[in-house]
């Protein structure tokens, strides 16, 4: 199988391109780093897989755009780059704004509407959009980011539908907190001390939920058991107030 990693540079992305790589799957990497992906790209051609890597920004329509146009057919899409974004309303910069919902909902879309097709037209396919614990509770200083990953999740839910008796699964994989760079990125480092460790997933725990989840058909997934626990209780007075406590800056 030929698969497409978005976000592919470190974290969840890394950790399904290797996964896929371990699998015998011929891997296409794509993110903004050259560095990183180059390392990566390295790294799993020497164990002897095949692995290419294509770099390019998926926050606006260009380098979508783009990204369709030099991967090729694939039959399997994983769609994972994203950021982390905490800001008080009205205190982020519109572009910057722009660039994240494009990034994780708008440009996830146009990249599954370009690649899907061919999907159906073989038969067969897989679609893992990652989404976040964030589509289904409120998150407060983050509602540009929760509304981005309901967008996705509600779309893999519509997708699956009309795709999933032609032989093609989706699921949107919905985390919380994982242990990636992109809480330092985001300057959210306090977050690794003040967060119970209860809370905090690795990459390859998620990879490790997917494969079930697509054979047991499950088109939302929430990893962890801590998490699929507490979720109904998530949006709850209590459960906000001490989420704020938690995340909030400052010494632990």
């Amino acid at each position: 199988m030929r698969v497409l990693v978005t976000g592919a540079s470190s974290g969840i992305g890394e950790a399904f391109a290797r996964w896929h790589a371990a699998s015998g799957n011929e891997v296409v990497l794509t993110g903004r780093s050259q560095d990183a992906l180059a390392r990566i790209t390295g790294e799993l051609a020497a164990e002897g897989h095949k692995v290419s890597h294509i770099v390019a920004d998926l926050s606006d329509a260009a380098g979508v755009e783009s990204l369709v146009r030099q991967c090729g057919a694939v039959d399997v899409l994983v769609a994972n780059a994203g950021v982390t974004a905490a800001a008080a309303v009205g205190t982020t910069d519109r572009d910057e704004l722009d660039r994240l919902a494009y990034l994780m909902s708008a440009g996830v879309v146009r990249l599954c509407e370009a690649l899907v097709p061919g999907m159906v037209a073989r038969g067969a396919g897989d679609v893992v959009i990652v989404s976040s614990i964030a589509a289904f509770t409120p998150m407060r200083k983050a509602a540009p980011y929760a509304a981005a990953k309901t967008h996705v999740a509600a779309y893999a839910r519509s997708l699956s539908l009309e795709v999933r008796h032609k032989g093609v699964r989706v699921v949107a994989m919905c985390p919380g907190y994982v242990r990636t760079d992109l809480h330092r990125r985001a300057g959210l480092e306090h977050l690794l001390a003040r967060v119970p460790g209860w809370m905090w997933l690795d990459p390859d725990d998620i990879v490790r939920a997917t494969q079930p989840a697509l054979d047991r058909g499950k088109v939302v997934v929430v990893p962890g058991v801590a998490y699929r626990v507490v979720r109904p209780f998530l949006s709850s007075r209590v459960a906000q107030g001490v989420w704020r406590r938690l995340t909030r800056r400052g010494r632990p």
